[in-house]
């Protein structure tokens, strides 16, 4: 934990301010790569970050308050992890020279494998190998063999080395770092009753847990303990709930939307009737596997409009399986609303509900050349709103995204197709270890949440 979320950010953090000591043979204007070293910079980049906090989901824990006013009172990792490997790959994409901005980028792309709960196993060399370069190249280009910027060379640098290989050797870091560690201490210690035999109770108590472990992991489904839904929930299997609030009464849906229903449906082999024009009732939320609650843009722009602070977590990640193919393909997408529907039988009657979908507007492609520049790291979108709707199943929705503002650089703000080329671009944020709720927490949710009644 302290590592990455810690040591490592000070350091970056540092650099990027100009704020690590300097001897007087070391004069600031040799560190170009200070860009944010100018106080009216610094402001405008802490403000940046604070207004980045309702782009992203209730289910990012902790969002980065503004750095130049709190980064000396009380930062939380968290802060830090989500400030530094999330959000800095777009903030300095404008601000920071090409060649210190990709020796970054290997540094979050290393980190970010590295803080998976399970890091799979073709990650881990190209993960390695990055971390790696960025040490060798730190040296050259921020050491550069002098005596008077020798502290820059720290021991949690080096550790990045050995970063990957523990991995393999003694597992993820989150299993042996000071998250487990220290929420083991505290709660063991917590749960002591004598105060006249403390090691005795504890010993006792650490055994009960460990058989308590083992118990769980022989028979999961016979002791787990069963979540209570909210009122109106729908159970969709596979651990999707769909949730309110709802309408009452259904109601036609606009063409642009009929028209992608009507074409999934054809490409479902569902027979359409000619000039059908579809009546449906929206949902406004759906729980995800991993915890996580996807909302829309039918309910979030209502509240936007109010006035009131929308953290938004519409916007998700969709996995498309091409059948013939067998490949898949992530995309992200803005959810418009989610609805249900029932097939039609030749009698006229309905069958059960057995489609529940999602409409929703596709971003575009990330672009390769900038995904490929930042191995990975930065993974810019055009946002389509209106001009993009497509209807997909709810099941291939995958998680929950934040999608932040990509500010142009100087030669992108001043051409002179910017509007056209630049303009509602956005770069991917994900939640750290999103593949499980061990580390950061599973989305409570209640009838009322998120909702100001059904309509």
């Amino acid at each position: 934990m302290h590592l990455l979320t810690l040591n490592i950010t000070e350091l970056v953090i540092g650099l990027l301010r100009g704020t690590l000591s300097r001897s007087s043979t070391d004069p600031l204007s040799d560190w170009d790569w200070a860009c944010l070293h100018d106080d009216a910079t610094w402001q405008a980049h802490g403000k940046l970050v604070a207004e980045a906090s309702l782009y992203l989901p209730g289910s990012f824990d902790r969002p980065p308050r503004n750095p130049a006013e709190k980064i000396s009172s009380g930062y939380k990792a968290w802060e830090y992890m989500y400030y530094v490997y999330g959000m800095l790959p777009g903030f300095l994409w404008a601000v920071q020279k090409p060649k210190y901005y990709w020796h970054f980028c290997k540094l979050v792309a290393g980190a970010r494998v590295a803080l998976l709960l399970g890091t799979p196993v073709k990650f881990r060399p190209p993960a390695h190998t990055l971390l790696v370069e960025y040490v060798e190249e730190f040296e050259e280009l921020y050491y550069s063999r002098r005596a008077d910027r020798l502290h820059f060379c720290r021991q949690a640098l080096h550790a990045l080395v050995h970063l990957m290989p523990e991995n393999v050797r003694v597992g993820p870091g989150w299993l042996h770092s000071q998250w487990a560690l220290e929420n083991a201490i505290g709660n063991l210690t917590a749960e002591i009753g004598s105060h006249s035999k403390p090691y005795e109770n504890l010993s006792l108590r650490g055994l009960r847990r460990a058989q308590v472990s083992a118990l769980i992991a022989m028979f999961p489904e016979a002791l787990e303990v069963p979540k209570q839904l909210p009122s109106g929930a729908v159970e969709l299997g596979d651990q999707y709930v769909l949730l309110h609030p709802t309408m009452r009464n259904a109601q036609v849906v606009p063409p642009k939307d009929s028209a992608a229903i009507c074409a999934y449906l054809t490409s479902e082999g569902i027979a359409v009737p000619q000039n059908w024009t579809p009546r449906i009732i929206k949902w406004g939320r759906l729980r995800l596997p991993n915890g996580e609650v996807a909302r829309t843009a039918w309910k979030e722009c209502a509240g936007e409009k109010r006035g009131r602070p929308v953290h938004r977590a519409r916007m998700v990640k969709v996995r498309l399986l091409y059948i013939f193919s067998q490949l898949a393909n992530d995309r992200v997408a803005e959810v418009q609303y989610f609805l249900r529907l029932r097939r039609m039988l030749e009698d006229g009657g309905t069958d059960d509900v057995d489609l529940t979908l999602a409409v929703v507007s596709m971003f575009t492609p990330p672009n390769a050349a900038i995904a490929r520049d930042t191995y990975g790291t930065l993974q810019a979108f055009r946002y389509q709103g209106d001009a993009s709707r497509e209807v997909i199943d709810v099941k291939s929705i995958v998680s929950v995204v934040a999608m932040l503002p990509l500010p142009p650089r100087r030669e992108e703000a001043e051409d002179p197709n910017a509007t056209v080329l630049y303009s509602q671009r956005f770069f991917l944020m994900e939640r750290l270890a999103f593949d499980s709720n061990l580390i950061g927490r599973e989305q409570i949710v209640g009838h009322a949440d998120g909702s100001e009644g059904d309509e």
